[in-house]
């Protein structure tokens, strides 16, 4: 008989130690406390070295915040634990295509595609779009529509494939669009994911428009700069609205001040909309992609014509499904309204009258003038936008510009 040998209490200790520091550094990630999330990984690591939950914990907290060489460590030692792994496959291609190292961020998502698909469900989704996302790069814009078409098999409403394989025509009419890096220009992205017009800031010339970080406007002069580059892009384009619709609360003041410079009706909400009018939807941030589709619905359901306009983005253009055309900057801005007693109702029509007021002003100004006829000639050079400019109708989505093989079912 063979006999058993006794449990180590100091191995069971040290595993229930790593994992009391695992717990904690995810609590820690829940509450945004990533330097504190970080730490308690390394400790769960260091008690246990052999965990490739732990060590993918670690590798993801510092690769969201440039600790790309400990990420890449992280990532090399669960697959020595575990060499298919899906999750450090895929997160390590993503390190690779940051790089640069394409060939290499392939063959990981290559070595996920031969595995059991079927099992992966929609969560193979993720994999096609990057596998799209190196061919993109790569300007091989059949390769990408095969790899897109086999996101979408894989889960049909996926928002980025959607926008990704919609835009290929548009992604085909630059020349080398993405950066080394995988960056892309944000007029460019906001015009290939979403057919979109993106205005710009104050700080540039609306053509060249750099990737702000979040932004907080300093006064309503400001304000009022940004929404004439808006009020002098309708008069070039000839846009005449009836009504000036706000998406959400927030955006009270910005259609009042709209609808004065342009000559329209101040409405509080789309289900206010007059039926059959040429309505513009305002909206101060996108803050709520979902709900943000569900108003632009609302108010295309009563408006003979509409147009919706966000002046920034919380999120990327692509989950906004196509409800957004133009946009000022694809970034969450702050108003001077949004926070506190300048919430209240009362404080949002003062503030509306007096932008209103900066912005008729503001209106004249010959520059904005002059970025607007920049605007319609960039966008007659790029003519593939989800709308078509002088009418305000959807515009027929875009034939691809090549032969693509067809997606493997």
């Amino acid at each position: 008989m063979t006999k058993l040998r006794p449990a180590d209490p100091g191995h069971f200790f040290t595993k229930v130690l790593a994992d009391q520091h695992y717990q904690k550094g995810r609590e820690y990630e829940q509450q945004g406390d990533w330097e504190r999330a970080l730490a308690s990984y390394r400790r769960a690591c260091a008690y246990d070295p052999h965990s490739v939950l732990f060590l993918l914990a670690r590798g993801h907290a510092c690769q969201a915040h440039g600790l790309e060489a400990e990420a890449d460590e992280c990532y090399r030692a669960a697959l020595r634990l575990r060499p298919n792994d899906p999750v450090a496959l895929y997160n390590q291609a993503q390190l690779f295509a940051a790089r640069g190292a394409l060939e290499e961020a392939r063959a990981n998502l290559a070595r996920i595609a031969a595995s059991d698909l079927e099992a992966l469900g929609e969560r193979a989704a993720p994999i096609f779009c990057r596998l799209g996302d190196i061919a993109l790069r790569q300007e091989d814009y059949a390769t990408a529509e095969v790899h897109f078409r086999r996101a979408l098999a894989c889960a049909p409403g996926h928002q980025y494939a959607q926008a990704a394989y919609a835009g290929l025509p548009r992604f085909a009419e630059f020349r080398q669009p993405f950066a080394p890096d995988g960056r892309i220009a944000p007029k460019i992205a906001v015009y290939a994911y979403g057919g979109a017009v993106l205005l710009g800031l104050p700080g540039d010339d609306g053509i060249d428009i750099p990737p702000y970080p979040g932004l907080g406007f300093d006064s309503l002069d400001e304000l009022a700069q940004v929404l004439a580059r808006f009020v002098a892009v309708a008069r070039e384009w000839r846009w005449v609205f009836d009504a000036v619709v706000a998406l959400d609360a927030e955006s009270r003041p910005l259609a009042n001040a709209l609808a004065a410079a342009l000559g329209a009706h101040a409405v509080a909400g789309p289900e206010q909309t007059p039926w059959g009018a040429c309505a513009l939807g305002i909206s101060a941030r996108g803050a709520d992609a979902v709900a943000f589709v569900g108003e632009a619905a609302t108010l295309r359901a009563r408006a003979g014509r509409a147009l919706c306009y966000a002046v920034g983005l919380r999120e990327p253009i692509w989950e906004y499904g196509g409800a957004v055309q133009v946009a000022s900057a694809p970034v969450l801005l702050e108003y001077p309204w949004s926070k506190g007693e300048a919430s209240a109702p009362e404080h949002a029509e003062a503030y509306g009258a007096e932008l209103a007021a900066r912005l008729v002003q503001r209106a004249q100004d010959a520059p904005s003038s002059d970025q607007a006829a920049a605007q319609a000639a960039w966008y007659a050079q790029h003519r593939r936008l989800s709308f078509d400019p002088h009418t305000l109708e959807p515009a027929a989505p875009s034939s691809l510009p090549f032969t693509a093989a067809p997606a493997e079912p």
